[in-house]
């Protein structure tokens, strides 16, 4: 599905993320490692609203023990993470689906972010292109962007980090500024 969507910049992603993310049908991978959750004020007050849909971790901290297992099942990979601290665990669950060129990912309800896909200095630059809800099998934008904000998300292989991979996911309003991000590494287990 990644490869697809890539075409020829798929061969300049690093190996590493073409292990996580060239995986056949009913194949998994499961990873682990260290997050920082952080939250904006105003997304504070949103969280009960956005932890409806499923989406997000509703604490923040540093250091949360992450683990993902990714699996595809024909043209859909489902995503379910576990962040771990001080005995206390919360999940977040989604899937990602291929629309025309991009990806979307939903969480709950149908809602989803559409994003186009670039590889840079072979990291996984994720383009956020907007919220949708899907209703059958059509996509609908939602203007979630002024509710929430929007998203820069990318992966990457650090040359001077002992780490697997390395991401940060950013989500910033156009109007109130930082709203969320998680940021740290993981590893192949």
């Amino acid at each position: 599905m990644f490869k697809t969507i890539l075409l020829n910049q798929w061969n300049t992603l690093s190996p590493v993320l073409q292990e996580h993310y060239g995986l056949i049908n009913n194949e998994s991978i499961v990873l682990q490692g260290k997050l920082s959750v952080k939250h904006g004020r105003f997304i504070s007050f949103l969280m009960p609203l956005i932890r409806l849909t499923g989406a997000l971790v509703p604490v923040q901290g540093d250091d949360f023990i992450v683990t993902v297992e990714n699996k595809r099942i024909d043209n859909t990979f489902y995503w379910h993470r576990k962040f771990q601290k001080e005995g206390k665990t919360y999940e977040f669950n989604s899937k990602m689906q291929k629309f025309d060129n991009d990806i979307v990912e939903f969480v709950g309800f149908g809602i989803g972010i559409r994003m186009g896909l670039i590889v840079k200095e072979g990291g996984l630059v994720y383009k956020d292109k907007g919220y949708v809800i899907k209703l059958g099998k059509k996509l609908f934008s939602i203007p979630l962007h002024w509710l929430i904000g929007q998203s820069d998300i990318v992966e990457f292989v650090d040359k001077d980090s002992s780490n697997d991979i390395e991401m940060k996911f950013v989500v910033k309003h156009p109007l109130l500024g930082f709203a969320f991000s998680y940021e740290g590494y993981f590893n192949y287990i």
